[in-house]
């Protein structure tokens, strides 16, 4: 995508630069390394989980997400969420060897305490992204930075605590803005959350019909576009987002229920128990969704002692059944500089350090005619190009104090774990009645 945005891959690499420069101050001399888990953690579900929807049935059902889901498996090599490392090193390495920067690549990191002083295992280790990955053991003084890539759910956990080196991205700032619900709760009573969106949380009873109806009554939109988008909660629960027409808004809110979760009932909801019989796990391809109980917190394997046992741990049962409606908000057309024509698009911008490292538009492979179009769909024909160099000085007006007060926010608010569950209670508490 770097490339073909920005003419081949000498000018994408051109651009990427000062970013690896940066790391490099940070490394200083030390080894610069590219964590990269692409594995997407996620649960199925179990039939205990379906108990609980019938349950809590008459504050509303579960928002439309299980099929996705049930089909993520099919279509997960489609669009890859991050890239691969044999991708990474095309544009990294040979900036690396002209900066005189030492990096390296893995798959997972783990701290071994097998002697007096802690290792660093890291597995798919390979110091050129085309080699074969192998195992080898460092010294945390070895390592001058991490770049983590992946779900934060896959960051080793007992790397958490430490300080031996800088980590980009902290786990918990990607935690954070893998949830939609935290951002604005983070940016609240602030200039920043002016540049959100209008939004409101649907499911589980956390609105009602009358309120769904109103808040759709209150939001414009030309004919012919969608009034709404309507995304899961969590960047796991579904692998993609919806766009309504006011038709489709209204049986949104008709599937909701007449009044509110109430606030005593939200304990229980956050991450009740299900179990896992071992006839479910063996369907679900069993070594990844045992792999994926066994990392989550307060994960318990049962012994039934007849030579069968099942799993349990907390499941995100909110994060499942509630989604965040979002007010559909018209975007201007793209002139691509390639064809001089008008075109619906999509803008992805990569900021580190305060500054825009990349933006790139997604852009329709048809000229704009004033109709909507999803680009969103894998079928639909597109192409990438570099933003202008005037509309990156724009963005970077714009993007950078947003990204500034995000900053300040996350520093001042979330230290620490128990900081950003206590952040997602208050959330989830002021979206149900009292």
């Amino acid at each position: 995508m770097l490339a073909t945005a920005y003419g081949g891959q000498a000018a994408a690499r051109q651009r990427i630069q000062p970013y690896l420069q940066r790391l490099g101050d940070l490394a200083r001399g030390r080894l610069i390394l590219f964590v990269h888990d692409p594995y997407s953690p996620r649960q199925p579900f179990p039939d205990d989980f379906f108990n609980l929807v019938q349950r809590y049935s008459e504050y509303g059902p579960i928002t439309d997400w299980v099929p996705d889901i049930q089909e993520q498996p099919r279509h997960s090599g489609q669009n890859p969420r991050t890239p691969e490392v044999e991708q990474m090193g095309v544009f990294v390495e040979p900036i690396a060897r002209r900066l005189r920067l030492k990096i390296a690549y893995c798959s997972t990191l783990r701290i071994d305490f097998a002697g007096r002083e802690p290792r660093l295992l890291l597995s798919g280790y390979r110091e050129q992204a085309r080699r074969q990955g192998t195992t080898v053991i460092l010294s945390p003084e070895e390592i001058g930075v991490v770049i983590f890539t992946g779900s934060s759910d896959r960051f080793p956990d007992d790397l958490k605590s430490r300080d031996w080196f800088p980590v980009v991205n902290p786990p918990l700032l990607d935690q954070l803005l893998e949830s939609k619900w935290l951002l604005p709760a983070l940016l609240h009573d602030t200039p920043a959350v002016r540049r959100l969106p209008r939004s409101i949380s649907v499911g589980m009873g956390f609105r009602t019909s009358e309120e769904v109806l109103a808040w759709g009554s209150a939001v414009q939109s030309p004919p012919g576009f969608p009034l709404a988008v309507l995304k899961p909660s969590h960047h796991s629960l579904a692998p993609g987002r919806r766009f309504l027409d006011r038709t489709a808004l209204r049986a949104l809110a008709a599937r909701q229920p007449d009044r509110r979760l109430p606030a005593h009932l939200v304990e229980e909801l956050l991450s009740p128990r299900v179990a896992h019989s071992y006839e479910e796990v063996s369907n679900y391809r069993g070594w990844k969704l045992l792999d994926n109980l066994l990392r989550t917190p307060g994960a318990e394997v049962h012994d039934r002692g007849d030579g069968t046992f099942h799993f349990s741990a907390p499941y995100p049962f909110l994060e499942t059944t509630v989604s965040l409606l979002v007010e559909y908000v018209e975007a201007r057309p793209i002139r691509s500089r390639r064809t001089g024509k008008l075109h619906p698009g999509t803008l992805r911008v990569v900021m580190f350090d305060g500054r825009i490292v990349s933006a790139v538009y997604r852009l329709g492979q048809e000229p704009d005619d004033g109709t909507f179009r999803d680009l969103t769909r894998p079928d639909v024909p597109s192409f990438y190009e570099g933003a202008a160099p005037e509309d990156e000085t724009q963005l970077q007006a714009e993007l950078g104090p947003f990204v500034e007060e995000l900053e300040r926010q996350f520093d001042a608010r979330v230290r620490t774990p128990e900081d950003l569950q206590a952040l997602r209670r208050g959330w989830i508490l002021s979206q149900a009645s009292r």
